[in-house]
């Protein structure tokens, strides 16, 4: 809503934004709506009947973060790797070889937390799953109800596998210790309750007639590439969440996508398809991958895959299946590289060809209608937040109507071009989506109205959006936002006398001719509203310039200084805004142990408040060093103290203190009340000793910050304390902090780093573990050379 009270609907995502064109795409990256790509592809043709035997002699291949690949034996019946010596059995931490006895493996899929999947049948009554972990070398397997074809991992290590038309999960890994039961006592009923076991299946199979061919997912969803026997597929995708009982959704492959027989994620939203070579094609012209986009049509309740006209071509196809990489990265099976022939097919990389080149123009009725509640609305303006470059354009047609009966009779309006507006937005102090400059990107605004005809508002309850994009073929317009906003603020209606108000409405009989005077006043006097309400409006949120959270940037410095406050200028914008919001409190309470732990907390980014930063006052530190003969202070064995407290006692008797001084400095300490009157001088000494001094602990992240402790103790610090900086690797030990009247905290355990001889302390900062490769022996080979 603006100063005038005029509200506006809002569409800038991509479900508002739903169209059905396919020269149209919307911009994931950039988020904006913009014509979509028309590269010439060069795909390969293919059928169901060349490409299914393909799919049933196509063998996977993975690869680690070391670059070591794993594939199937030639039986299919073992996991091989080579990591430069060969292909080799892969084995576990007991040297057994990852194998199946009954059967062959079908796929082979990294994923998760280092896990190697290899779902395997015997074609008949044997089917399960192996899980192999290549950090720390343990595996495990379970059976399945039914034979497996493919299989993925997801986040958080549960196991997707997909049979001809069954969905199933498996979950679990062994203890992380052999465990051996003992008769003499009691044992658990479950030694393992969280082995790998086959945990659900979909209760729903896929779709009649449709058989699996490929499985992938990201965190959002599970997605299964299917055909139904002939020349027809589908990617079905489903939630992954178990509990989720929606049937599955169905996406149809368009008419120009071959026969694909592999599924994989090319990027967020995108998904790259196999197809087999093309027979004949001997220099491998049809060189190009297929990739997808998922379209949902919410009118017609219809999903698409719709073939993206960008090339992501390959040097060669040796295998039509994609590599399952440990980094996610979209790899394929290319040639032997005649430099390393042991290492047999190559996994490559497939990356898009960075060359645009866009459809010139398109049309399209946007899919979400705007409601403004009230019959006979009166439309105002629509404001575009867009990037159109030279030779791009923009432009709009409306329809409106006032029931829904009334949609498809509505004719198109064609409204006048956008012009761009100076400011980055009519909100008050808000930034363009798209960036702004001069001419072509910012913000644009069209005043609705009717081309000709005496009265040219446009009035009705519903309002429908065209979209025309016209491109150069190198370059796209970007639409980020449309704000329409209704019903009219008309200055003709309310500041001049009711004589001057418009007393037509639009009749479609005396649609054409000239405007009359109230129709041309008011929509000239538009002209001015459109650059006064926003500096009116500017005006009314004027107190957006004094709030540290919201002033732009620039104002900053001006605005601590009416505050007292003198901003380091080499400090991040977030650190200043704070220091602002701050500032009252920390003038008040300057001097006072709040006030410091607030300014330190300030100036470090929250480090008082993690516990990096910790102020100490001394006399909360007060020991005797007397030796008090009987008592033992000794404290190294004690579960909370952990050896931190000072003395020098003996033990020789049960009461006797040595030292007539130290015994009246321990009486200072624990029972100020008892002493005399000589004592009186020796008990102020004593507490003189600690007082007006501060200790300052700086504990993990908190020691870099050092630089900007010392500036700010200089600033806050009163002149009489004393002060002293403490730098420490270690936490507070649980039981002193409470002593010290400061918050325990729970410490960040450190990332693990490789143990050096001579520098590591084990069971303190390192551990000996296995990188996840598949064979850790080569990767610490060559660190231990280099």
């Amino acid at each position: 809503m603006d100063v005038n009270n005029t509200p506006y609907i809002l569409l800038r995502s991509e479900e508002e934004l739903e169209h059905g064109s396919s020269r149209l795409r919307w911009n994931r990256a950039q988020q904006c709506l913009s014509l979509a790509q028309n590269q010439t592809l060069r795909l390969p043709q293919s059928t169901a009947a060349s490409a299914m035997p393909e799919w049933l002699a196509s063998t996977p291949l993975a690869l680690d973060n070391f670059n070591q690949i794993g594939r199937l034996s030639d039986d299919a019946s073992q996991v091989e790797f080579n990591s430069g010596r060969g292909f080799l059995p892969l084995q576990d931490g007991e040297l057994r070889l990852v194998q199946t006895l009954d059967g062959g493996f079908t796929d082979l899929t990294l994923g998760g937390e280092s896990r190697l999947v290899a779902p395997f049948s015997n074609g008949t009554d044997t089917h399960g799953l192996l899980l192999f972990h290549l950090g720390r070398r343990w595996q495990t397997e379970c059976s399945l109800p039914v034979a497996p074809r493919r299989a993925w991992i997801d986040s958080v290590n549960r196991c997707w596998v997909v049979g001809a038309s069954e969905l199933m999960v498996c979950e679990g890994e062994p203890l992380p210790l052999p465990y051996k039961t003992q008769p003499q006592r009691f044992e658990p009923v479950t030694i393992n309750p969280r082995a790998l076991t086959f945990l659900w299946q979909a209760p729903q199979p896929l779709p009649t007639g449709l058989e699996a061919l490929a499985i992938c997912g990201d965190d959002a969803a599970l997605y299964i590439l299917c055909h139904d026997g002939a020349e027809q597929q589908w990617i079905v995708k489903r939630s992954l969440s178990l509990n989720d009982e929606s049937p599955f959704t169905l996406f149809s492959l368009e008419d120009e996508v071959p026969f694909v027989i592999d599924l994989s994620i090319a990027e967020p939203g995108r998904f790259a398809v196999m197809a087999p070579r093309q027979v004949g094609d001997d220099a491998f012209v049809q060189r190009d991958c297929a990739v997808l986009e998922l379209v949902w049509d919410s009118e017609a309740e219809l999903g698409t895959a719709r073939l993206v006209h960008e090339r992501y071509p390959m040097l060669s196809n040796a295998m039509p299946r994609f590599v399952s990489s440990a980094d996610g990265q979209l790899r394929y099976q290319a040639d032997v590289d005649p430099d390393y022939p042991s290492f047999g097919l190559r996994p490559r990389e497939l990356h898009r060809l960075r060359r645009q080149q866009y459809h010139r123009q398109a049309s399209t009725l946007l899919h979400h209608i705007l409601d403004s509640g009230q019959p006979d609305a009166l439309w105002h303006r629509i404001f575009l937040d867009a990037a159109i470059p030279p030779g791009c354009q923009i432009e709009l047609s409306v329809r409106v109507y006032n029931s829904p009966g009334q949609r498809g009779s509505a004719p198109l309006i064609d409204q006048p071009a956008p012009v761009w507006n100076p400011l980055p937005s009519e909100l008050p102090y808000a930034e363009s989506l798209a960036g702004q400059k001069h001419g072509e990107s910012g913000l644009f605004e069209i005043l609705l109205q009717r081309p000709e005809g005496p009265v040219r508002r446009l009035n009705g309850r519903y309002l429908q959006i065209q979209l025309h994009l016209k491109g150069n073929g190198h370059q796209s317009p970007n639409l980020h936002a449309v704000r329409a906003y209704y019903p009219r603020f008309s200055y003709q209606d309310a500041y001049l006398p009711e004589l001057f108000r418009q007393e037509l409405s639009f009749d479609e009989a005396t649609s054409s001719g000239a405007a009359n005077g109230a129709d041309t006043r008011e929509r000239l006097l538009a002209a001015f509203e459109s650059i006064l309400s926003p500096i009116e409006g500017r005006v009314a949120a004027a107190d957006r310039l004094t709030h540290p959270q919201a002033t732009p940037p620039e104002n900053l410095a001006w605005l601590g200084e009416v505050l007292g406050t003198q901003l380091p200028p080499h400090w991040p914008e977030k650190r200043q805004r704070r220091l602002i919001q701050e500032a009252g409190l920390i003038q008040q309470y300057k001097g006072t142990l709040g006030g410091l732990n607030l300014a330190l907390d300030v100036a470090t980014d929250g480090g008082v408040q993690r516990g990096e930063v910790v102020v100490v006052e001394n006399f909360r530190l007060r020991r005797t060093m007397a030796t008090i003969l009987g008592v033992s202070m000794d404290d190294a064995d004690h579960p909370l103290t952990l050896g931190t407290g000072m003395s020098g006692n003996s033990l020789v008797g049960e009461s006797l203190i040595l030292s007539e001084k130290d015994a009246r400095t321990f009486l200072a300490l624990f029972s100020p009340e008892l002493a005399d009157k000589d004592e009186t001088e020796i008990v102020t000494k004593f507490f003189e000793d600690y007082a007006h001094q501060i200790s300052i602990l700086l504990h993990g992240r908190g020691i870099q910050r050092r630089a900007q402790v010392e500036q700010t103790l200089e600033a806050q610090m009163p002149a009489h304390l004393v002060w002293r900086i403490l730098e420490t690797d270690h936490p507070f030990v649980l039981g002193i902090a409470p002593l010290l009247a400061v918050d325990t905290f729970i410490e960040t355990t450190p990332d693990y780093r490789r143990v050096a001889l001579n520098e590591t302390w084990l069971g303190k900062e390192g551990v000996i573990k296995n990188p996840a490769a598949f064979s850790p022996r080569d990767i610490n080979a060559e660190m231990s050379q280099s």
